[in-house]
């Protein structure tokens, strides 16, 4: 499955013919920091110096073993996801993209700053709250993921954290799945 993901971000973004090269900072089966929620985590968990050791790590995509995670998760109606990277001199980054495959809805933060989301509504979603809808993750059917163009001005020369809450649209939901990827 990495392999065909390698190929799927490559392949469109070769189009681009100012850019010289394409870098990901954040591959799938990288490991991240992750919370299955009980209660509403701190509202500065998406930002650079939150500590989190006291989250589970593990490599993404993330759900409920249905055969497209790496990391098991037990049923929930949310899971709260950080990754720190670094980016050696972001005067030098002409373009980002965040892919994402998700299942149901999503809020995606780079330095704590709302950089993507579908099918979640509200300022500071509750970490019990439901999707707005049902969205099936993509890839597992050979479909590509979603893919949302990023500020270039949120990125930073040095260490970065993406961070991403994942919603299902039921607390009795079958599935769960969260595998992002920024190049």
């Amino acid at each position: 499955m990495r392999t065909s993901y390698l190929l799927y971000l490559l392949f469109p973004l070769l189009t681009f013919s100012q850019i010289d090269h394409w870098e990901s900072v954040v591959l799938p089966g990288d490991y991240w920091d992750y919370l299955v929620p009980a209660s509403q985590p701190n509202s500065n968990w998406n930002q650079l110096g939150f500590n989190a050791s006291s989250w589970n790590s593990g490599p993404s995509g993330f759900g409920y073993g249905d055969g497209d995670d790496a990391t098991v998760l037990s049923s929930t109606m949310s899971v709260y996801l950080r990754k720190t990277f670094e980016i050696t001199d972001a005067s030098a980054v002409g373009y980002v993209v965040l892919d994402i495959d998700y299942d149901d809805g999503f809020v995606a933060f780079l330095n704590g700053q709302e950089i993507a989301r579908n099918l979640v509504s509200g300022e500071i979603p509750g970490f019990n709250q439901a999707s707005e809808g049902y969205h099936e993750a993509l890839l597992y059917q050979g479909y590509g993921p979603e893919r949302f163009e990023v500020d270039l001005s949120m990125l930073t020369t040095g260490t970065n954290i993406l961070a991403v809450q994942v919603h299902n649209q039921s607390a009795d939901s079958s599935d769960l799945s969260a595998l992002p990827v920024l190049s």
